[in-house]
């Protein structure tokens, strides 16, 4: 079937999704910065994804796969692709593993929350788990997170 094929009112619904799936480290960092997911039809979608427990669950497991890297690699030498402030993560822990916890857990959370830790997680310039020269520490980071996840958790669904 190719995409002629499809409906009309499937095509337009495609054609967002692909583009927020490219523009994933974009859309999350405006969200992050507080712009409002109702402003357009790319924020609504990744501010749903965002707050789905499967990206959620994703994410908190993301958080222990990190601070088990730092742990093993603090036993031994582990090659790797990515470079992890190992000395940080492990500074870190406990904020890490709580942060995870939130994330598994049943309460609202706001997308901005979830778009900064996506952050935290992904970006290589603006994270204290992969820059030592960001200027925050991994905790201070793991509480601004905390923070916006609780802050207007309560999504609109009449905005999707």
């Amino acid at each position: 079937m190719t995409l002629v094929d499809h409906d009309q009112d499937q095509v337009p619904g495609f054609k967002l999704r692909l583009r927020v799936w490219l523009r994933r480290p974009r859309l999350d960092r405006e969200l992050a910065r507080g712009r409002g997911y109702k402003t357009s039809p790319a924020l609504a979608l990744r501010a749903r994804q965002l707050v789905e427990t499967s990206t959620r669950r994703r994410a908190a497991r993301n958080l222990r796969d990190i601070v088990n890297y730092a742990e093993r690699a603090a036993a031994g030498r582990i090659i790797s692709a990515v470079v992890i402030e190992r000395a940080a993560v492990r500074a870190g822990r406990e904020a890490l593993l709580g942060l995870a916890d939130r994330l598994d857990g049943t309460a609202p959370v706001s997308p901005r929350g979830v778009a900064r830790v996506q952050i935290l997680l992904t970006d290589g310039c603006e994270s204290p788990l992969f820059n030592p020269h960001t200027g925050y520490t991994v905790v201070d980071a793991v509480w601004q997170a905390a923070e916006l996840l609780g802050a207007g958790a309560r999504i609109d669904a009449a905005a999707f």
